[in-house]
């Protein structure tokens, strides 16, 4: 039964061990976040008038990959951005009024266009929700994972520390004679320790313990996104047992 304990939270990001699993699990919870979570984005734009230097394709690409905050319950219903700017100025994402305070961008500094002199921009957006399998603008979050690895000293270790001065992150000390990882998300696995023992008595050993990170891009929280995956998932297997019936 796997085990999750908190590590350690960035400021957009959280790191997690877990214990006793495999990749084929956390891959399967990896792409639930990365691909099948839903998630606003503007994805139709009308534009009205656009004499900046940049075409409507460019701006409407732009515009579609700003992060939307999505709640974690909602309807699902259109929500319409409205633009309009006249220059001298640069155009960012707050310039995006919505129509649903719940709905909104997330970062207000991000550049769409700059204006010059008695140039105007005026658009309207349309943010639906959708999936990270059918486009990245909908993906909430990135996450990655480590598997942990540990040192197994071998018959014939004579403390000589090559071992020690050959790790490039200096991430390796010498406990009872023998050496040990200090750190275990700051091991690479590069075999650089391995490789420099001159008697060849250090293996690389795999465990079932594995660093978690997810970093959120910014529609929603970590902990909402953990919610919507518990959430989908037992949707999905709750489907997928009715059609086996």
């Amino acid at each position: 039964m796997p085990k999750i304990n908190f590590v350690e939270e960035y400021p957009k990001a959280q790191k997690f061990l877990v214990e006793n699993t495999d990749h084929v699990l956390l891959n399967a919870f990896r792409r639930i976040i990365g691909y099948n979570l839903s998630t606003y984005a503007i994805d139709e734009i009308s534009v009205t008038e656009n004499d900046s230097v940049a075409f409507d394709e460019f701006i409407a690409n732009r515009i579609g990959m700003i992060p939307i905050i999505t709640p974690k319950e909602n309807t699902g219903k259109k929500v319409t951005f409205s633009l309009e700017k006249e220059g001298p100025c640069t155009v960012y994402s707050k310039d995006l009024i919505s129509d649903d305070k719940e709905v909104e961008v997330k970062y207000d500094t991000i550049p769409i266009t700059k204006l010059a002199e008695n140039q105007k921009l005026y658009l309207e957006g349309y943010a639906n929700l959708g999936i990270g399998s059918t486009h990245t603008k909908f993906m909430p979050a990135i996450v990655g994972y480590q598997q942990i690895t540990n040192i197994n000293v071998l018959k014939g270790c004579q403390s000589c520390e090559a071992c020690l001065n050959a790790c490039p992150n200096k991430n390796i000390k010498m406990v009872s004679n023998k050496p040990k990882i200090i750190e275990a998300n700051k091991c690479t696995s590069c075999r650089a320790c391995v490789d420099a023992c001159p008697k060849d008595c250090l293996a690389m050993e795999d465990t079932n313990d594995y660093y978690l990170t997810i970093e959120t891009i910014g529609q929603s929280s970590i902990e909402d996104l953990l919610h919507m995956t518990q959430r989908y998932t037992k949707e999905y297997f709750s489907l997928l047992k009715k059609k086996l019936k």
